[in-house]
């Protein structure tokens, strides 16, 4: 059994290295780590690179809804104050929110990169509150009080 530490990183493809290192830096806040022909590496300071992103076809397809791979790639935050902060940024720098969600467990924010990749920036609940197997149900962050 290999029994992983944790994920190290994560490598995801997209069409404009330009547009997406600027995505990654200002409205994700990662540092620029590296940059090399068709590949730029970020990091939240935790490690040398948390995610990287790799420069495929201009014209290159999206993955089909339907097919296997990856779902989405989540960003965890300290705190619900963290994650409510996040949401004013996305709106204010105008990205698309496509839902938020209160999982029980994890409160949630999803949107996509320019090229479509799938992103959860979520926080953690309390840890006895994992325990009640919670349903999922949408999440109001437009109110302070949430």
């Amino acid at each position: 059994m290999i029994a992983p530490d944790r994920i190290g990183h994560v490598v995801l493809k997209v069409r404009n290295l330009e547009r997406s290192t600027k995505f990654y830096t200002e409205v994700m806040g990662f540092k620029l780590m590296k940059e090399q022909p068709r590949m730029t590496f970020f990091s939240s300071g935790r490690d040398h690179h948390d995610i990287a992103i790799l420069e495929i076809a201009k014209d290159a397809p999206n993955p089909s809804p339907d097919a296997v791979g990856l779902f989405h790639v989540a960003f965890r935050l300290r705190d619900e104050a963290h994650l409510r902060a996040a949401y004013r940024e996305l709106k204010a720098l105008k990205v698309p929110i496509e839902r938020t969600t209160d999982h029980g467990i994890t409160k949630s924010i999803y949107i996509h990169d320019p090229d479509g990749n799938p992103i959860e920036i979520y926080c953690d609940r309390i840890p006895d509150l994992w325990q009640r197997g919670e349903v999922a149900v949408p999440l109001d962050l437009e109110s302070e009080a949430g």
